[in-house]
């Protein structure tokens, strides 16, 4: 008998539990390859033998037993070792040891999709959390205490977990459990369920043998406070023998529930599809006078609640102001949601935003879905295009700034919210509330902090600044070593009216690094639109000009910022890159006040 069979009936307790915490297929194997344990298709294979029971075979679970490694099958048709034919999809595989010695292993398999995903995209924390199990399993073998170890296992789920006997009484649950529901652990052991969840369904689940995933339940505690959960319930079951000691059916004895405050749930689904970059006003740049008292009035109004709307041309920078507004504020830990108003059809925007309570209309998720301001709950939402919002969605939105709630597609109750909002837009919103298409009340109650940001052409003393980051950008995008710009190439961008703003400044850029073969940029590698779009005034100075009077201007802001005493302007010198007798020399040259 192997280590892993004297503890078989601990095996399976740990397949289930495992099984029922993170919702993917468990088989645990031995140093023979003998099947000691599994839930799900492997429940019924257990006492066989996997492939053979030859470790040299070549398959999955004789390589790794045999070096001791641990290994995830991201897919397993195009996987190089898997050769397994029982129509799995993904896997994480860890081996059970003591010390250096090889007991057996664990392995987390998926068959369906959804299973794939939460294996491809929680690999190594469900990696981690294999290994804990099969710590645990070594342990046992060894006849260290099983109930400690189990203990450690449940305190590292960041879900509530609960197991309930076929009567529906609690025999066994984590802190987290407690944390939720609002208890002490051992004041919910040997307690009915019930008592805690009013009209829960644990007792259906425990008649039936029919569990659920993922159903969204709210239960109210003795004080009325909600309780928000995502509920999973799992039944478990134990095989039945009649007096024959033939098998005759399984029995379910009881229930494992594994939950989740919504909020969690929130910033999970957050976490998994949403940029987790972050962004500053330092990404903000620019050292022209518009954009530095822009920062300056945007620095004040961070940490407040109040709604800001953002104005200004189409390439401005307007996503990424608001982006650094969220992360300049004491709102940074949660989430930034952004939904540009104008990218989605009008019949699904409502749903977007507010989302949908199961079988709210024909397609629905038979969970419900969360909506953007659900999502966040405690962070910031960026609406984008607000103008494009539609005026029957205006009312809805105006109730949520007005009273902090909002309401989902096909649902009946009011969800309390936190969210801060930031919303901006390119089009002439007074314009539009004249023209009857903006609701008045809903202006004024978005444009509480207005901010626009300038175009680029009315800061051309940027433009450097942006050409200079944009082309180190995307020299290591494409690997180029294209060290600036030609003469030609920069006056060229100088006299350019940017239409499009940063925005096309950054494409033209790409496009030029793209076409140049030499360690300049020259005007031969700009797109052939730019030439046909450029447009020139017709009080163009020299190049000598120019250069003179963006040198002006650099210095001036520069000593704006830092100061005009000999040690500020010692400091000014050393961050323009020039020595201090130049910087003097500059300042007399262009008639700035020394």
């Amino acid at each position: 008998m192997t280590k892993l069979q004297a503890i078989q009936d601990t095996a399976q307790a740990v397949a289930e539990a495992i099984s029922a915490a993170i919702g993917v297929e468990t088989e645990i194997v031995d140093i023979e390859l003998n099947i000691v344990a599994g839930t799900g298709r492997y429940f019924h294979k257990i006492g066989q033998i996997e492939e053979g029971g030859n470790l040299d075979s070549g398959e999955i679970y004789g390589v790794l037993l045999s070096t001791g490694n641990e290994y995830i099958i991201e897919d397993a048709l195009i996987d190089p070792i898997y050769l397994g034919v029982e129509n799995e999809l993904a896997e994480v595989c860890c081996p059970i040891k003591i010390e250096d010695q090889i007991i057996g292993l664990i392995g987390l398999v998926a068959f369906n999709e959804e299973q794939k995903m939460i294996i491809i995209e929680k690999q190594q924390s469900l990696l981690n959390f294999t290994r804990k199990m099969a710590s645990l399993l070594a342990s046992k073998a060894v006849e260290i205490e099983i109930s400690n170890k189990m203990s450690i296992m449940l305190e590292s789920i960041h879900e509530g977990i609960i197991s309930v006997d076929h009567n529906g009484i609690i025999d066994n649950c984590n802190i987290m459990a407690g944390k939720l529901i609002g208890k002490e652990k051992n004041e919910l052991i040997g307690k009915e369920l019930s008592e805690f969840w009013s009209d829960t369904p644990i007792m259906e689940v425990i008649q039936t043998g029919k569990g659920y995933d993922d159903n969204e339940e709210i239960y109210t505690d003795v004080n009325g406070n909600m309780m928000h959960f995502h509920t999973t319930v799992t039944p478990i079951f134990v095989d039945h023998y009649s007096s024959l000691n033939v098998l005759s059916k399984s029995k379910c004895i009881g229930a494992v529930v594994s939950f989740r405050d919504i909020a969690d749930v929130r910033k999970m689904v957050y976490t998994m599809t949403e940029e987790k970059v972050s962004s500053s006003f330092d990404e903000f740049l620019g050292i022209s006078t518009p954009i530095q008292d822009l920062k300056v009035q945007v620095k004040k109004i961070a940490n407040g609640r109040s709604t800001i709307l953002i104005t200004g041309e189409s390439g401005t920078g307007k996503g990424l102001l608001a982006k650094a507004i969220h992360f300049s504020s004491t709102r940074t830990p949660n989430p930034f949601i952004s939904l540009n108003c104008g990218a989605i059809p009008d019949t699904l925007i409502e749903s977007e935003l507010f989302g949908y309570d199961p079988g709210a209309f024909t397609g629905a998720k038979k969970n419900g879905k969360l909506g953007k301001f659900e999502l966040a709950n405690k962070g910031t939402i960026f609406l984008d295009e607000i103008g494009d919002l539609p005026l029957h969605l205006q009312g809805k939105l105006l109730h949520v700034l007005q009273y902090q709630k909002i309401e989902r597609v096909g649902g009946t109750r009011e969800i309390p919210i936190d969210v801060r909002i930031i919303s901006a837009t390119n089009r002439n919103l007074e314009q539009m509330v004249q023209d009857g298409e903006f609701r008045e009340d809903l202006y004024f109650r978005l444009n509480v902090i207005p901010l626009n940001i300038p175009p680029l052409r009315e800061r051309k003393v940027d433009i450097p600044i942006l050409l200079g980051h944009a082309l180190n950008r995307y020299n290591q995008l494409l690997e180029k070593q294209i060290r600036g710009f030609s003469q030609a190439a920069m006056q060229s961008l100088l006299k350019y009216h940017w239409q499009g703003n940063v925005r096309e400044l950054e494409n033209v850029v790409e496009y030029a690094v793209n076409m140049e073969t030499t360690t300049m940029i020259n005007p031969e590698s700009f797109p052939p639109r730019f030439g046909r779009e450029q447009r020139v005034f017709t009080d163009i100075l020299t190049l000598d000009e120019q250069r003179k009077e963006l040198e002006r201007e650099i210095i001036i802001n520069c000593l704006k910022q830092i100061g005009y005493s000999v040690e500020e302007k010692r400091k000014a010198a050393s961050i323009l890159g020039i020595s201090e007798s130049t910087l003097y020399r500059k300042m007399r040259e262009l008639s700035i006040k020394l």
